[in-house]
């Protein structure tokens, strides 16, 4: 059994291209039933506040792009977006606090529904421009996820799971992992940034070969 932590961001769109490789990846991974993956909280910006305002404005302010070389990047990643059948509006996304998002993606693993509240939340914040900081958006994302609308209360009325999020981010710190997405296989930092499928499969094979032969030196 292989356990891969993938470390992520929902606001990242490369997580999103991210999550997609890595489906493709495991799809044609002949050990796939052995293999577990498991998402893990990565902020890019803690504590960034939801940005009123045109979106390519406080971007260039922030980062200190052109609108130019925005258009260009924007143009890019829109068109992976569009290799790996997903929807990315770069240039229309609007800064938002990801914190509550990534506490309610740990009660979801709590009830088997990680994969499906990750992936509506991606699709509302990438594709639907939704404001993922907005307790009403994620109540109702949440809802389609098939959370009980208790544990969503819970979580959204007070702080269930930020110890779990922030241990998360701690780990990130201590084995180095800086970027996302970043691919933790055993414990062991592989894969991270915007990686293909295939390079994706390739680990997943290195990575059971490696693990096969330890298992049969013991």
């Amino acid at each position: 059994m292989l356990t891969v932590e993938i470390w992520s961001d929902v606001v990242c769109p490369w997580c999103y291209l991210g999550k997609r490789r890595w489906e493709s990846a495991l799809a044609r991974f002949e050990h796939a039933d052995q293999v577990k993956t498991v998402w893990r909280s990565f902020e890019l910006r803690k504590h960034q506040p939801t940005v009123p305002g045109d979106p390519l404005e406080v971007m260039m302010r922030r980062d200190g792009h052109s609108q130019e070389e925005l258009d260009q990047i924007f143009g890019w990643i829109a068109g992976l977006g569009e290799q790996e059948g997903i929807r990315l509006r770069p240039a229309e996304y609007r800064p938002v606090n990801s914190f509550d998002s990534h506490r309610l993606l740990h009660a979801a693993a709590e009830q088997g529904l990680v994969d499906a509240m990750k992936e509506r939340i991606l699709l509302a914040y990438h594709s639907d421009l939704r404001n993922i900081a907005d307790h009403g958006v994620l109540r109702e994302l949440a809802a389609d996820a098939g959370l009980a609308a208790e544990t969503v209360e819970r979580v959204l009325g007070g702080d269930a799971y930020t110890a779990e999020v922030r241990a998360d981010e701690e780990r990130a710190s201590q084995i180095g992992v800086t970027s996302v997405p970043s691919f933790v296989v055993d414990g062991r930092e592989v894969v991270h940034g915007g990686v293909e499928s295939d390079a994706m499969l390739a680990m997943l094979e290195q990575e059971w070969e490696r693990a096969t032969a330890a298992a049969g030196s013991r």
